[in-house]
């Protein structure tokens, strides 16, 4: 029979799982406390194991209806408790590549309970009616899983202050906002409490001493102090986009009690962990063997902590001059001074050598001779830091000798040695800005941070004494001129005279435009004498080339090589210069279409003085970018090249190897969504969810979440995954979403309700949907109900748009018309099928349909045949 030859839509049972609304706001309740942990009724609480390692960091914290944890390692272990049991079942996890986070609906804010265990963390929350049962018997406040969440009271209430409020008031009012829901909690647990577990929660006031984060202000910062502390890291908030600095605890912490806020910055309640919440980019996070540095890096910083006590204008008043015994003299004086001071050394007594080989470094110092200096403090006995003393930056009295130590061994090309600068404590000390500054320098650190002490603190390096000034001052501006803002580059103006910054200064006059100009710098200073700055010139020329389209990719590669190997007479690059070059080299070969190539140049390269951290991360994310989008490169503002032919599979891996390379934030996000474009086209619809999943929670911008949520929900549909899909659906949600996403949306929950049986839910979604997937989906859906008619008007509309007046068909136009005969024929509508017979004019649909088309036709009533 005709209705056999029918094309069936493939109907899938409904869904045991339904997804999850995670939409709803509900106030944060404070869960913010630290106790031991007891045992408790297991039958009256619902539980979730973490497999966290004592080596993995967590934090925890409310995110609009949703409760996050975030830890500090990829768990892949987790990603199997994903859709989760009772009051979790609402459960995602998404695995990053530095990161493992954990997003819970729970709209109602129940009240948790975070303990640590041997082998992990635990979360409990109260059982609904376990709860019932117990405020019955207490006359307690409803619980937040069954009736509205738990009462937000004073804790949960933010209290406007520039600076942490103190512990004991903290203490007292988290005691006040949680009393209602502490007997539930202590209630249902039991009376042993082991050793090996320790736990955050609500308690009441006398259940036990209250432990959580207390911030400490001090001038420039604020320390949150952590026993044990994990790493720290950037993420958007789920619920709102915002900027979420994140410190990791690896023990129970107790969280930070309550909101505060401050200028340019707010510090969330969290159950672990520390959540702070930066409205302002200059804000920044630091990890320490203490805990977690808040404090501002801007040419013009807001004030975090306590006030920066002022600068002393005399320079031999400041501590950098006292501490390294600088002195304003000629360098023949200063050299003088050095050798005077090491002969008294070789005279002193025992009893007096700590002292005379310090000021002897000090001299050395002070005269250029930084090597010498850091040879006699290695010999020199170091001083133990005090007991209580906050970092390697040790106390008052021992800050002069660390200083000395660290600035010798930075400048003797011993990073290790010059640690200490990283401390926080040197921020309360402006002097030591551009100090800390030059480690970031050296260390190949975050070039947008370096740049801003580094310029801030160049007028402050032009006037120390000439053998420390000419160290340092030029290697300052060559960096800033190479990676320095507008705002930076006018901090150096005038840039001074002399030969050593002859290179910073061509690099300024390619920036200003005055190509030719800094051209024929640079082809004067291949020249010098100085083998390191005829380097760097070589490398900058070809660049500067590039940039201005004076050669091309292909050639700027050969020059690139030529300069690593040391052919047509150069020298080969110094080695450190050499990833400089090859960096270049790898740019090069992105712009000639060979990303494949570039990526195996950037492989084992490290962050150096001249090629920061950030710098080498955006190599790699513009490799990546053209193996993802394959020659779309206009956005990077790269010309055409000959793409490598490479697969999709070939494609696909080398991108997976690259990722971990490129930091998380909005532009990884973005290659995220194309790399999870190309598996769906390789057919790996799991790997391109877990893509879509990262991009998402990367993604500060609604309308882009939006975008990667509809994404998933299609990658979702063809891992058979429907509760996924229904939950992405749920959460594509934008103020301004347009029209085409919209569209898109309403398909893909069409296509959810179809597998899952709900086929008017399905058409009411798709009713407005004139698009060909629309139509084509509305067709099927007809067709399965046997509603042929409906079905011979979406699918003819179809047909119109799809099937041309004369040529030959294509296959898919070929199914297309067979389509509408079955479903013309299965309708009885015989005027339809005549006028398909009529527009076709003979035209092929392959043998085996145009014989079943021809007994279709030889179906119609002779009237309707000849009509």
């Amino acid at each position: 029979m005709v209705s056999c030859l029918l094309l069936q839509a493939l109907v899938v049972a409904p869904a045991t799982a339904e997804g999850v609304d995670g939409l709803q706001r509900a106030p944060v309740a404070a869960v913010t406390q630290d106790a031991l942990g007891q045992k408790g009724d297991q039958n009256a609480q619902t539980a979730l194991f973490l497999p966290f390692d004592a080596q993995t960091g967590i934090a925890a914290f409310w995110s609009g209806p949703d409760f996050i944890v975030v830890a500090d390692q990829p768990v892949p272990a987790m990603m199997r408790a994903s859709g989760g049991t009772g009051v979790f079942s609402g459960l995602t996890v998404t695995m990053l590549d530095h990161a493992t986070l954990l997003r819970i609906p729970l709209p109602q804010h129940p009240a948790l309970r975070l303990s640590r265990q041997k082998e992990g963390w635990q979360l409990q929350a109260p059982e609904p009616a376990s709860l019932q049962k117990k405020d019955e018997q207490t006359a307690q406040a409803p619980s937040g899983a069954a009736g509205g969440g738990a009462a937000p009271a004073s804790a949960a209430a933010s209290t406007s202050a520039s600076a942490p409020a103190p512990a004991t008031t903290a203490a007292a009012t988290s005691t006040s906002a949680t009393t209602t829901t502490a007997a539930a909690t202590s209630t249902s647990a039991g009376s042993s409490s082991p050793s090996s577990s320790s736990t955050a929660t609500l308690s009441s006031g006398g259940a036990a001493s209250l432990h959580t984060i207390t911030a400490q202000p001090a001038p420039g910062y604020v320390l949150f102090p952590l026993q044990q502390p994990g790493h720290e890291f950037e993420l958007p908030d789920p619920a709102t986009g915002a900027r979420l600095l994140i410190a990791t605890s690896r023990t129970a912490s107790g969280g930070v009690a309550q909101a505060q806020h401050a200028v340019g910055y707010s510090v969330r309640p969290t159950l672990e962990g520390v959540v702070v919440e930066a409205d302002a980019d200059q804000i920044v996070m630091q990890g320490t063997a203490k805990g977690a540095v808040l404090h501002a890096v801007s040419l013009h910083p807001v004030p975090v902590g306590l006030p920066l006590p002022e600068q002393v204008t005399e320079a031999s008043r400041q501590k950098d001059w006292q501490w390294f015994g600088l002195q304003e003299a000629s360098p023949a004086t200063l050299a003088a001074e050095r050798e005077d001071k090491l002969a008294a050394l070789a005279k002193t007594s025992p009893r007096q050598k700590k002292a005379a080989t310090f000021a002897a470094a000090q001299a050395a110092f002070a005269s250029g001779a930084f090597q010498k200096a850091a040879t006699l403090l290695a010999d020199m006995p170091e001083t133990t830091p005090d007991s209580g003393s906050a970092s390697a930056a040790g106390s008052a009295s021992q800050r002069p000798e660390i200083a000395l130590r660290a600035a010798s061994a930075l400048l003797a090309g011993n990073l290790k040695g010059a640690q200490a600068l990283a401390a926080p404590e040197w921020i309360s000390l402006p002097e030591f800005h551009l100090w800390q500054g030059l480690y970031g320098l050296y260390a190949g650190q975050n070039s947008q941070r370096t740049v801003i002490l580094l310029a801030a603190g160049f007028a402050q390096a032009q006037h120390y004494p000439a053998p420390l000034r000419d160290r340092i001052a030029p290697a300052m501006a060559l960096y800033i001129a190479r990676y320095g803002t507008p705002a930076t580059v006018r901090m150096m103006a005038p840039l001074p005279d002399g030969p050593a910054y002859d290179l910073p200064r061509a690099l300024l006059q390619a920036r200003e435009g005055k190509t030719e100009t800094a051209r024929v710098a640079l082809e004067n200073l291949t020249a010098s004498d100085d083998a390191q700055r005829a380097a760097i010139a070589r490398t900058e020329i070809v660049r500067l080339m590039q940039d201005a389209d004076l050669i091309a990719p292909d050639m700027a590669a050969d020059v690139y090589r030529k300069l690593l190997k040391g052919e047509n007479g150069a020298s080969p690059a110094p080695a450190d210069i050499r990833t400089l070059t090859a960096v270049g080299l790898a740019h090069a070969l992105i712009r000639n279409g060979e990303p494949k190539v570039a990526l195996s140049v950037l492989e084992g390269l490290q962050p150096s003085a001249d090629v920061p951290e950030d710098v080498l991360a955006e190599a790699y994310r513009a490799a990546l970018y053209r193996l993802v989008f394959n020659g779309a490169s206009a956005s990077l503002g790269l010309p055409p090249g000959s793409e490598e032919e490479l697969s999709v599979t070939q494609r696909t891996a080398l991108v997976a190897q690259g990722l971990p390379h490129v930091p998380d934030g909005a532009e990884k996000a973005k290659l995220l969504l194309g790399y999870g474009r190309l598996l769906l086209e390789a057919g790996h619809a799991d790997t391109a969810a877990t893509a879509f999943s990262q991009a998402i929670a990367m993604q500060a911008d609604p309308q882009a979440r939006a975008e990667g949520e509809e994404l998933l929900a299609q990658a979702a549909m063809q891992a058979h995954q429907l509760a996924l899909a229904q939950m992405a659906l749920d959460h594509a949600v934008s103020p301004l979403m347009p029209d085409d996403l919209a569209a898109r949306k309403a398909y893909d929950a069409a296509r959810v309700a179809q597998a899952r049986g709900e086929t008017d839910k399905a058409q009411t979604l798709l009713a407005h949907d004139e698009s060909d997937a629309g139509l084509d989906l509305r067709g099927q859906l007809y067709e399965a109900d046997h509603r042929w008619a409906d079905a011979v008007l979406v699918v003819g509309r179809l047909a119109s748009r799809g099937l041309p007046q004369d040529g030959a068909l294509t296959e898919v136009q070929r199914a297309l018309a067979f389509r509408l005969a079955t479903d013309a024929a299965a309708a009885r509508d015989w005027e339809t099928l005549h006028r398909l017979k009529d527009w076709l004019a003979g035209r092929t649909l392959g043998r085996e349909r145009d014989a079943l088309f021809t007994l279709l036709l030889r179906q119609m009533p002779r009237s309707a045949a000849s009509h």
